[in-house]
């Protein structure tokens, strides 16, 4: 498993926190040149200047709007409903803008003041946000026990159904890419991608629990 995120972690982007954004050669001139005659009309004061300081920056601010049009339409192209983005711009375009309400105590119910209450609060929420939840059913977990167990007491023979590549590549076709990771950090998006060779090494490891009758604890 570990070999699975180190290797997400290697061809992953890193990000970072003070990055620019991006411009054009074209703008990053019209910007240069548009400082450059602002600094000039800060130093002389005269209508010149300033005249073509005002020229400077409706060519700049009327190039970013062309450029920011652009980028917009270039996003809106390639939302597709395949890994959710066109729903979420959607749910984005159509929600309405409520006020942020004050931060409350779920307790008391009050209104937090100060900064140490609201601190607390929000320390409180992300421990029970960040804190896995117990998906055990008793009625699966007995269905389950008993389907091992009769598995295990049944006559040790070498010929079983054994599981096949086109299994677990059709199990990962089905599965949302949009859940949240499990305690070993592996998303379903990382399982879509698995090359060829992983899934003939599960494949492979599956076989092998369904031959020794070894079913490791999760």
């Amino acid at each position: 498993m570990s070999d699975i995120t180190n290797a997400y972690n290697n061809s992953s982007r890193p990000l970072k926190h003070q990055e620019e954004l991006y411009l054009p050669p074209h703008l990053i001139e019209l910007k240069t040149a548009r400082n450059r005659s602002k600094k000039v009309w800060q130093r002389f004061r005269d209508p010149t200047s300033k005249n073509l300081f005002n020229r400077a920056q409706a060519r700049f601010r009327n190039a970013m709007s062309e450029f920011n049009q652009s980028m917009y339409i270039s996003q809106n192209e390639q939302l597709n409903i395949y890994d959710g983005t066109l729903w979420r711009r959607t749910k984005r375009l159509k929600s309405k803008r409520s006020e942020i309400s004050p931060l409350k105590n779920p307790g008391t119910n009050l209104p937090s003041h100060t900064d140490l209450e609201k601190a607390e609060i929000i320390a409180d929420h992300l421990e029970s946000q960040f804190t896995p939840n117990d998906f055990g059913d008793t009625n699966t977990e007995r269905t389950v026990e008993k389907s091992i167990r009769e598995f295990k007491n049944a006559i040790r023979t070498s010929k079983f159904k054994k599981v096949q590549p086109s299994e677990i590549i059709c199990f990962m076709k089905h599965i949302k890419i949009n859940k949240a990771p499990g305690i070993d950090s592996i998303t379903n998006k990382m399982l879509k991608n698995l090359p060829l060779k992983i899934i003939l090494k599960l494949t492979e490891i599956f076989n092998y629990m369904l031959k020794f009758r070894h079913f490791p604890n999760c």
